[in-house]
């Protein structure tokens, strides 16, 4: 396919992107809700019940994000800033990775085979990769925002100040985190606003960005 028929097909999916970032910022936050409210955060373990909705909502909150990153691709022509090039390509294996592994605890509960690993073990190690896929968020938001300025700021002035708060919590929090210096008292209150506050509202800036956004 050449280019011209990759820009007309990405024209036809430039609404449906737009809803895709609505779609992601409203599942993040029932996924918060379900996790502090209903699981509770001080469950330890895999809840056969409500851990079978998070982690399909986890699933569909990575699967939609490769769509949303096809689109900043496109529309804020990643490839010609070699940095951001480079985190864009990292942070989309991260979050395929993540995507694979989200349903493992599932599949393990319900199978009717016998395994080794039990499905609390196996959600453990799918959680395990998420502090870092944070901090690749926070780098690569920081890079989106920093060259976005650079070059049109197709993205608001606000979802710019959005990105470089959410970066500047997220990265230095995780880089803390960790070496074991952040309590949990703090942690708690810098994951919800960076994670569940301003996470979505950026998805949401990005989502007007390539609403608006025209195919030559």
């Amino acid at each position: 396919m050449g280019r011209k028929e990759m820009m007309e097909t990405f024209k036809d999916e430039i609404v449906n992107l737009k809803i895709i970032t609505r779609v992601i910022a409203v599942a993040v936050l029932i996924n918060f809700v379900i996790f502090a409210v209903v699981i509770g955060p001080d469950t330890v373990g895999f809840d056969p019940t409500w851990g079978t909705v998070t982690s399909i909502l986890n699933f569909v909150i990575a699967f939609l994000t490769t769509g949303v990153l096809l689109g900043i691709w496109v529309v804020f022509d990643v490839k010609q800033t070699f940095d951001l090039n480079h985190m864009h390509n990292v942070l989309f294996v991260a979050i395929t990775v993540q995507m694979l592994l989200s349903l493992g605890a599932v599949f393990n509960s319900n199978s009717v085979f016998d395994s080794v690993l039990d499905a609390d073990t196996i959600s453990e190690i799918s959680g395990s990769i998420t502090n870092t896929i944070f901090f690749l968020y926070g780098m690569y938001v920081f890079l989106l925002v920093r060259t976005d300025k650079r070059r049109g700021n197709q993205l608001s002035s606000r979802t710019q100040l959005i990105g470089n708060i959410f970066a500047g919590i997220i990265m230095p929090v995780q880089v803390l985190t960790l070496f074991g210096l952040v309590p949990a008292a703090v942690f708690a209150p810098l994951f919800i606003l960076g994670g569940v506050i301003l996470y979505p509202l950026f998805m949401i800036g990005v989502g007007d960005a390539i609403g608006n956004y025209s195919v030559k």
